[in-house]
């Protein structure tokens, strides 16, 4: 079997056709022609051949996850559930994982760090929820314990009950007690947040609430 042809797509530089024989044999990515170095007039043997198609699936797998690590950092499990929905075959999801690895590309612990920082900032959550869902992307317990701090608890639920109070003050919870204890405490406590932390931060986050209000009702004041 002989390369009679290597010509590149119009529409992806990244990726040419291989001829052999005259024939379409596969497409294939530049970096595995340029690594197992292809050209024209070589002649291919069978083991050479199985190289080749190995290769090319390997280096397909390999720019599909990178393209989905493109969008934000995953878990190993992410990852290796994402190349298993798209068929790749399961030795070949080991070998993209280990190059992904070595690349630093794929790692459980800067990953568990940018999940708890992102939720930190933009969806604070219990301690125990945020463990829960790095144990739903595959962390392992010893790393979700380590990343995540249980003391910190009281501040994320006051962070969180802040950005919900913008939108209870907008509407008849701003000025009514129960209403805004319902509603907020209902917040927290889907949040994870423990029903004596929500109970704390929502008399907490009304009496801020209403410290410079000049419409206060006496009779809304929650009881001691």
């Amino acid at each position: 079997m002989q390369i009679t042809a290597i010509e590149p797509l119009a529409n992806k530089s990244e990726l040419v056709n291989l001829f052999v024989d005259g024939h379409h044999l596969l497409t294939v990515s530049v970096l595995v022609v340029e690594r197992l170095g292809l050209a024209v007039g070589q002649e291919l043997s069978a083991e050479q051949l199985v190289r080749l198609r190995r290769e090319a699936a390997l280096q397909e797998a390999l720019d599909r996850a990178l393209n989905y690590l493109s969008f934000r950092p995953r878990s190993r499990q992410e990852v290796h559930h994402y190349l298993r929905r798209r068929g790749t075959a399961p030795d070949l999801i080991e070998a993209v994982l280990e190059r992904l690895t070595e690349l630093k590309l794929v790692d459980d612990r800067a990953f568990a760090t940018f999940w708890v920082e992102s939720r930190e900032r933009f969806h604070p959550e219990s301690a125990q929820a945020l463990r829960s869902e790095l144990r739903a992307r595959g962390i392992a317990p010893e790393i979700a314990a380590e990343v995540v701090n249980q003391e910190d608890d009281e501040e994320r639920a006051l962070r969180a009950g802040r950005k919900k109070v913008q939108a209870l003050l907008r509407g008849k919870a701003g000025k009514n007690y129960e209403a805004f204890r319902n509603q907020l405490g209902a917040f927290l406590l889907r949040r994870g947040f423990s029903y004596e932390t929500a109970k704390r931060i929502v008399r907490q986050l009304w009496h801020e609430s209403r410290a410079n209000a000049a419409n206060l009702d006496p009779a809304d004041e929650p009881m001691e």
